[in-house]
């Protein structure tokens, strides 16, 4: 799990410490609070570009892979501009891509993102390092190597690329491999990208004989990061117990038992926030070797037991749905970091979910959120306030933090609402009338 966040020069960060350690440990619940526009997306957005770029390379072969098979099936002339249309639905394709407009406006230094973690009691840390234009300057990775920490691999970009492998971690042709890649790709693609690339196409007993535990550790620790946005949700693997899609989606007809039993979970999870939810059942369509499905939620409608599509329920309720996938997996382990964790839902549904989940969650969730509500049921450590002093500069801060000692049963919301923490709008009176009135001159 993520002990720190450092950001140097990240979209609206200068210099920000986002501190989650408690009692020399990560925090398994952190919220964060903060006035519309004090940055508080950024946090989201840091592990977003972390946990994307570790894909880049593959991304980028699958759709060059498309665009020679979509040229070859259609004429040129047809189609003139496939490779802009493709283009246009496929983002992420290079860490360029993804850093496009997060590095500080007129910043006068590179931006730095460093991640510090900690898996089974080890302390790691994970630096990227990228210019004005999104192109990498440095990448680095320090981990338990035997029984120290020290250097996994070091890259640096000055006139020439240097690249630094630790043959301890990397070993044989794995090392000779990695290091030709890095040279060749590095710059357009992390080196973590470039790895899981490699170790995709590489024998795994191989791959299992020729590389350290401790830096597949690491690998499989960010690879449990999942994204919760307007725009981006997952990634979401499949699992055993929960459907990838739990509106809507198709599946293997072997993967049928999946169907009942995400019916059962979200039956249980629905009807213990709605009273008017009587059942959830997935309407079928079975053709060949495969089984469409979409989800119908049965309320008490008027006296009567009403089918509804799930894609006619509310923005909260479809967002509850989602959200579901979300809380299973930092039940499981996981890491989800969440932007607008409250976005449509009634603040007194929050508060119950979050009291039922704290003690339950054994990965992290980190999430954004307006609502006040919800205060009163986090502990003082787990909210953070994200405050602006009079120079434009972001301050963090957890409850347990602030100059006066905040107790479990302090009434931290209002605490919050008063001013105590900051990170509150203080707004000015606004006379609409005036504001709308067309002065003399433009009559």
């Amino acid at each position: 799990m993520f002990k720190k966040i450092l950001f140097k020069n990240f979209k609206s960060f200068s210099d920000v410490n986002f501190d989650l350690i408690s009692r020399g440990k990560p925090k398994h619940i952190v919220a964060l609070y903060g006035e519309n526009g004090s940055g508080k997306s950024n946090i989201v957005d840091s592990f977003k570009l972390l946990r994307l770029s570790m894909d880049t390379m593959r991304l980028s072969k699958k759709i060059t892979s498309l665009q020679v098979r979509l040229q070859e099936a259609n004429d040129k002339d047809d189609f003139p501009d496939i490779n802009e249309l493709v283009d246009s639905i496929f983002t992420g394709r290079s860490f360029k891509d993804l850093s496009k407009n997060t590095p500080r406006i007129s910043a006068k230094g590179d931006t730095k993102l460093e991640f510090c973690f900690s898996i089974e009691n080890n302390e790691g840390v994970y630096i990227v390092e990228y210019d004005s234009k999104g192109e990498l300057t440095s990448e680095s990775l320090e981990f338990v190597i035997n029984s120290n920490k020290g250097n996994h691999f070091r890259i640096k970009r000055n006139s020439e690329i240097s690249v630094q492998l630790n043959k301890t971690i990397f070993k044989k042709g794995v090392f000779t491999d990695l290091q030709d890649l890095t040279e060749k790709f590095w710059g357009k693609h992390t080196f973590l990208s470039i790895y899981r690339d490699y170790i995709s196409s590489i024998n795994k007993d191989y791959a299992k004989a020729n590389l350290s535990k401790n830096f597949i550790n690491v690998i499989e620790e960010f690879e449990r990061i999942s994204i919760w946005t307007d725009n981006t949700r997952g990634p979401f693997k499949n699992d055993k117990l929960l459907l990838k899609e739990l509106d809507k989606g198709e599946i293997r007809i072997e993967d049928k038992y999946k169907l009942f039993q995400t019916e059962e979970i979200i039956y249980k999870f629905f009807s213990a926030l709605y009273t008017d939810i009587k059942d959830v059942k997935y309407n079928l369509d079975e053709e060949g070797d495969s089984i469409k499905y979409e989800l119908m939620i049965y309320k008490n409608i008027g006296g009567e037991l009403t089918e509804v599509p799930i894609s006619l329920e509310s923005k909260g309720t479809k967002n509850l749905l989602e959200l579901l996938t979300v809380f299973f997996w930092v039940v499981e382990g996981r890491i989800c970091v969440v932007d607008e964790i409250d976005s449509g839902i009634h603040d007194i549904l929050m508060n119950n979910i979050l009291g039922n989940l704290s003690d339950s969650v054994k990965g992290q969730l980190i999430f954004t959120t307006h609502d006040t509500a919800l205060l009163k049921e986090l502990q003082p450590s787990s909210a953070y306030f994200l405050t602006v002093d009079v120079y434009g500069n972001k301050i963090i801060k957890s409850g347990s933090e602030t100059d006066k000692k905040v107790c479990t049963n302090n009434n931290m919301e209002k605490l919050y609402l008063d001013g105590f923490f900051g990170a509150v709008p203080d707004p000015l009176n606004i006379d609409f009338e005036e504001l709308f009135l067309k002065s003399e001159t433009e009559e």
